[in-house]
């Protein structure tokens, strides 16, 4: 007995000596400054590019943590800095700022097919306003069937592209389980400009970007997403983009002052946005289109926008509850019917739907709507044939004008019960 205790006693004790090598190597983080030159600087005159892509290369294939170390990195070269999968990059106190010579698409950090990805802290710095027109940078890349996904407390600023741009290829190899959160990005994005702007104002997006490179966040074929307590404003085209993505959740951010829109639905499927504030977007506030379906806008206030505070045609089985809309369509209308967008909100059919959606099945509820004398409605509503289903119900309409207006040769598909107009 005496031996068996011994011998059992021995390995415990060799065990609290020496711990699995392996556990103990992944446990260990990779540090960065480990990589870069013992005489190197840290205000960011010196780029160590090259170091930095070497560290991530370290990280052995289980995955791991790396650490950027609290100092600027110059990043002059615009190919960025490619990341694997089971990677955690912890960025706090560090600032990458990209050099005003860059001349080429690219982004700080690129990955195809990631899964098991954490990025938290640091800043991203660009310099759009020194770059060639039609050079597109992001901030965070990832393209393919990525998995898995956290961003967080992060904030990047002055990029030629999105802030966060996750693209996966199509419906059938969606990216999934993507999480991005309490982060600010600010002044990012192609420009884009008014479809109404005079000459010689540049109209449309800028030469040589493309639709990815608008929205601070531009999410591509994303499932079971979240975002959350981000701060998106002053992009140069929309603040959002949310394409053909599904199961998401967006809520507690603020998206103000885009050049265009601000929160932009597109083919979208069961996304919630609740609690929300978003404000003096360029065009509109809201946009739920093409073929979007079990969308819900809650809880939201939706204020000064161009155009529509929400502009919803083309999409099925949507609700909008308990908002706030207030004083939106602060441009003019165009001459042609498709080109009157000064309500509070517009729900119609819209040209160039591929998917062909009937408007249909809308509950419009509950909402405060505070319209002006220089808005066409509160609400208007254009029918077309296939239009159905679409309830306006309980909403309480403020201000100098608070007409509810249908027109077009489907007014019996559309029910007003019980709403209230009052003076402001």
């Amino acid at each position: 007995m005496r031996s068996l205790l011994s011998v059992g006693f021995l390995a415990t004790f060799t065990i609290l000596l020496h711990p699995l090598v392996g556990s103990a190597e992944y446990r260990r983080p990779i540090h960065v400054v480990d990589f870069l030159p013992g005489d190197h600087v840290e205000d960011g005159t010196v780029s160590y590019q090259k170091h930095l892509q070497r560290a991530i290369d370290a990280l052995p294939d289980r995955g791991g943590e790396i650490v950027f170390a609290p100092m600027v990195y110059l990043i002059d070269n615009p190919r960025g800095l490619t990341i694997r999968s089971n990677c955690s990059l912890r960025l706090q106190g560090a600032q990458f700022i990209f050099g005003e010579e860059c001349d080429s698409d690219g982004q700080l950090f690129y990955g195809e097919n990631i899964e098991n990805l954490t990025v938290s802290g640091g800043s991203i710095v660009g310099h759009n306003g020194s770059w060639s027109t039609g050079v597109n940078i992001r901030g965070i890349h990832l393209r393919g069937a990525s998995r898995n996904i956290r961003i967080q407390n992060m904030e990047i600023r002055d990029l030629s592209s999105n802030g966060i741009g996750i693209f996966a290829a199509d419906e059938q190899h969606p990216a999934t389980d993507v999480w991005i959160k309490d982060t600010i990005i600010d002044n990012c994005c192609n420009f884009y400009g008014d479809y109404q702007a005079p000459p010689p104002t540049r109209r449309g997006p800028e030469k040589g970007s493309t639709r990815e490179d608008q929205g601070l966040v531009a999410l591509y074929h994303v499932h079971d997403f979240v975002v959350r307590g981000c701060r998106m404003e002053n992009s140069r085209s929309d603040g959002t983009h949310f394409y053909f993505c599904r199961n998401g959740h967006i809520s507690d951010n603020r998206i103000a002052r885009a050049q265009m829109g601000g929160y932009f639905l597109e083919s979208c499927q069961h996304v919630l946005a609740v609690n929300n504030v978003i404000r003096d977007n360029g065009s509109r506030g809201v946009t739920i289109e093409r073929g979007s379906q079990f969308c819900t806008l809650t809880g939201n206030t939706i204020q000064g926008s161009g155009r529509e505070g929400l502009w919803i045609p083309d999409s099925l089985r949507c609700v909008v509850t308990g908002n706030a809309f207030s004083l939106n369509g602060r441009k003019e209308n165009g001459e042609e019917r498709h080109l009157i967008w000064n309500a509070n909100i517009t729900i119609n059919e819209a040209r160039g739907d591929k998917l062909d959606t009937p408007t249909a099945h809308y509950l419009i509820a509950d909402n405060i709507i505070e319209t002006d004398s220089h808005q066409i409605a509160a609400i208007r509503i254009d029918t077309e044939p296939e239009l159905s289903n679409i309830v306006i119900r309980g909403n309480l309409l403020i201000g100098e004008n608070t007409k509810i207006l249908v027109e077009g040769p489907r007014t019996d598909a559309v029910v007003i019960q019980e709403n209230v107009s009052a003076a402001r």
